[in-house]
């Protein structure tokens, strides 16, 4: 038998995770500004070591010779899961550009394969096992909000980054704006 005080706690919880969570969705959503190299403090060459969600290993910096595009997310990230349906119809239409999906978020290592069997996104996904992403110490900078796309030119120096949900169409702005000006 359920007690009332049992029910009232049950309750109480899902609020607040419920809370918790519209919050969580909110903040990453507020903003889908796009800053140009000349604003970017990060705006270097693409140098971070990834596991990926297989277990190989994939250095970053030996995708040079390809414009790279980076999805920093997190696995929580409803706004993140959302944007995966921006990223396969971009993915058809860009085949020149590498997607890599990045978790930015404590413990990533150990959740990105999880998100990946589930989502299955149309890239490869991994995490820096060192922490370093999500402490802001890697290459690419602190990363402030996600999902967080970086482009970087075919030499690995980074072009653009865009924060929050961005459409196929702003992501194809965002690739042709670039390409003008290389």
């Amino acid at each position: 038998m359920v007690t009332r005080s049992f029910l009232r706690n049950g309750i109480c919880a899902i609020s607040i995770a419920l809370a918790l969570s519209i919050g969580c969705a909110r903040e990453s959503s507020k903003s889908t500004e796009t800053t140009t190299p000349a604003s970017l403090p990060q705006g270097g060459r693409l140098e971070l070591g990834l596991r990926l969600s297989d277990g190989r290993w994939l250095e970053l910096g030996d995708l040079r010779g390809n414009p790279v595009l980076l999805f920093v997310f997190a696995t929580f990230d409803m706004v993140s899961q959302a944007s995966l349906k921006a990223l396969r119809p971009f993915i058809q239409e860009h085949p020149e550009v590498l997607v890599i999906g990045v978790a930015s978020e404590p413990r990533a290592t150990q959740l990105v394969e999880a998100w990946a069997y589930a989502l299955d996104p149309p890239f490869v996904v991994g995490a820096d096992p060192y922490g370093s992403v999500e402490n802001g110490r890697s290459a690419l900078g602190k990363i402030e909000r996600v999902p967080t796309y970086i482009l970087y030119d075919s030499q690995g120096y980074e072009l653009e980054r865009a924060t929050g949900y961005q459409s196929a169409s702003q992501l194809d702005q965002m690739v042709n704006a670039s390409a003008t000006r290389r």
